[in-house]
């Protein structure tokens, strides 16, 4: 039998209805509250910004007003909604109820601090409910800052003259080619300055960074050549000599090609987070050029063959930059916090290793002298000293000559030699000197002054042979293994074979060469060393000064004008500072050469007896400081001095220059 529905069942189609209107119902119910928070986070996120940027604006206006005394520090305090101009209805920035805001005026020196306090309703559903709904209160605040100063410190290049055959093969083998720029050229470079700040956002749009990024801009690798263009471009809007512009475009043209992208940042030590302010400055364009070329070099594998005219031959001069010189700027209230972290404003001078080789007949003067000590009675006694421990001399003079009994004998020979064609090899490793803002004081009447600490760097000198010749030397030098520094042989104590025959009464003297004989003495084979000798070298690291015991300080008072602001010229404000130059002269650094005792090849005790006597030895060592002081360092010292002057090496010639401007009319956010 078939069983029937319920006469009261209803179709499932009218229960699935049901089921939707409540669904509707439900979202309904959820969807509010969460536009109601939504509504409320967004508005509450709105007023918060606004108040911050209203905070951000009276505090940068109200900064910049004291700094300029519209507003005195006594009145800062009192200073509220109604009187803080940027609030004031008629500027329009304040959009809110201004009986509902709040402000809290103080200062710390120029900086400025303003607190908005603000009333907004808790939430806007909350009103529909209950009109009584509290009230919540926002708040805001910005610290500001104006007025603030820029410092500028430089070590400048020591270059008083302008030789356009100097700076051209020293830049130009920096390079790896060749410049021929001429005197008018490089004294306009030398005579003029470029603005950075117009400089840096021409060359951003250049390479397109963002304008006013400086940090990313510092950072960005980029060409000599755009760097040398737009200095160009720069120098011809403001004006500059065409001298200047043709110079700039010519250097330019004669960068080639494999020269390596550098980042401004590595010779502007520009303190982080730099504003318009810090780089509001101007540089001498031959600074930015020189430590440019200097950076590429540095990141290049050029050693730099330098050609310093000196009258002389034979004479080897090769530089390769470790670090490029640098010009410091910033703030120095930032700074003498913490001299030495990332707001500190520093220069140096550039680091480089140099290597010297001279051969004759530059090095032949200086030997014949020690020839002269050959018959002195100092060699006179060492050779005495060999000949009676070592038995290798011939029978006495007496009876050489006459033979009263025919025979024959032969024996080792002493045979005492200057090298005939010596090469001295020199390396010097020239630290950087660092000239560092310690202190800036500005005055209310006007004064300012700004004190620097100056700190030498370590530099090493080695002179000997460094290879089998100058070209294995010089790759010896410039490579980044350790150098071995041999010493250069100056006494020579060999031996020869020699035969003495005797015939009809009458000796014959012959002299081994190879299996046979031969009675011409120079060609005869030679044992180099045999009997020891005595060689020279220097390896030796000089320290610099840490801090000298007077440090350059700047002032600038009614009388006293050389403590420039940092945008008028700073050529005034140069000053020498005191600091010992270890290779200001070789002289004082080479008579520090000790004597190397080359110990013999026969195993006798000759280097214990050449140690021994103590006082011969300490004479030849006194006979060459005299030869290195009177002969050997007048020609080093030029070829020296001519490179480091100008790479701004020289410390004992550099000079400290500075600038400061206590007041500008920029206005920062502090936070």
């Amino acid at each position: 039998m078939q069983k029937q529905r319920p006469k009261y069942a209803r179709p499932h189609h009218a229960q699935r209805g049901v089921a939707t209107i409540f669904s509707i119902i439900m979202i309904i119910l959820v969807l509010l509250p969460c536009l109601a928070i939504t509504t409320d986070t967004g508005r509450i996120y709105f007023e918060k910004r606004s108040l911050q940027k209203n905070a951000d604006l009276a505090a940068l206006e109200t900064a910049l007003l004291y700094c300029r005394g519209v507003i005195d520090e006594d009145a800062l305090g009192d200073l509220s909604v109604d009187t803080i101009d940027t609030l004031k209805s008629d500027r329009g920035n304040f959009n809110g109820k201004l009986d509902e805001l709040a402000a809290t005026v103080s200062n710390s020196g120029y900086s400025v601090t303003v607190i908005l306090d603000y009333k907004i309703n808790t939430s806007l559903f909350g009103r529909i409910l209950n009109p009584a709904d509290d009230k919540i209160e926002l708040s805001a605040s910005a610290t500001a800052k104006a007025c603030e100063p820029t410092a500028l410190i430089s070590i400048r290049s020591s270059i008083a003259t302008v030789d356009e055959g100097i700076l051209n093969s020293v830049l130009g083998g920096l390079l790896g080619t060749t410049l021929n720029l001429t005197v008018g050229d490089w004294q306009s470079l030398l005579d003029t300055n470029i603005n950075l700040l117009s400089y840096f956002d021409a060359l951003a749009s250049e390479i397109g960074v963002t304008a006013g990024a400086y940090d990313t801009l510092l950072t960005t690798d980029v060409s000599l050549s755009e760097i040398l263009d737009v200095s160009a471009d720069v120098l011809q809007a403001d004006g500059a000599s065409n001298a200047t512009v043709s110079a700039l475009q010519s250097l330019s043209s004669d960068i080639p090609l494999g020269i390596p992208n550098i980042q401004l940042g590595e010779i502007l030590a520009i303190q982080t987070d730099a504003t318009e302010t810090s780089v509001d400055v101007d540089l001498g364009v031959m600074q930015l050029i020189e430590g440019s070329i200097q950076l590429a070099n540095g990141k290049s594998g050029i050693v730099a063959d330098v050609g310093i005219p000196l009258g002389i031959i034979d004479a080897t001069v090769r530089a390769k930059i470790t670090e490029p010189a640098q010009t410091g700027i910033g703030n120095p209230n930032l700074a003498k916090i913490n001299p030495y972290g990332s707001n500190g404003i520093f220069a140096q001078t550039s680091q480089v290793r140099t290597f010297i080789s001279l051969d004759l007949p530059i090095v032949g003067s200086v030997l014949n002298s020690l020839e002269a000590l050959l018959s002195a009675p100092l060699i006179s006694e060492v050779n005495n000293i060999v000949n009676s421990l070592l038995s290798l001399n011939l029978v006495g003079l007496v009876g050489d000559i006459v033979c009263l009994v025919s025979c024959v004998d032969a024996k080792d020979q002493i045979d005492i030699k200057i090298l005939e064609s010596p090469r001295v090899d020199i390396a010097i490793n020239a630290g950087s000197g660092i000239a560092r803002v310690k202190n800036a004081d500005c005055d209310i009447d006007g004064t300012k002054t700004l004190d620097a600490e100056v700190s030498t760097s370590t530099v090493s000198v080695a002179l000997g042979q460094f290879g089998s010749d100058t070209e294995d030397a010089s790759s010896n030098v410039f490579s980044s293994d350790e150098l071995v520094v041999e010493p250069i042989p100056i006494i020579d104590i060999g031996t020869i074979h020699v035969r003495k025959t005797c015939a009809l009464l009458f000796c014959n003297y012959s002299y081994r060469l190879g299996a046979g004989w031969t009675s011409d003495k120079s060609l005869a084979d030679r044992d180099a060393f045999a009997g020891g000798g005595i060689g020279l070298k220097l390896d030796t690291t000089i320290l610099g000064d840490d801090v000298p015991e007077n440090l350059p300080s700047f002032e600038n008072n009614p009388d006293d004008t050389y403590l420039p602001d940092v945008k008028e010229d700073i050529e005034n404000s140069y000053q020498a500072f005191s600091a010992d130059d270890p290779v200001a002269s070789l002289a004082s650094t080479l008579t520090g050469i000790e004597l190397e005792f080359y110990e013999p090849t026969n195993g006798n005790i000759l280097g214990g007896v050449l140690n021994l006597v103590g006082i011969l030895a300490n004479n030849l060592v006194s006979s060459l400081d005299v030869i290195i002081t009177t002969a050997l360092s007048p020609i080093l010292d030029p070829v020296v001095n001519s490179l480091l002057d100008t790479l701004g090496v020289n410390l004992a010639n550099a000079e400290i220059g500075a600038a400061l401007t206590c007041e500008n009319d920029k206005v920062r956010l502090t936070h």
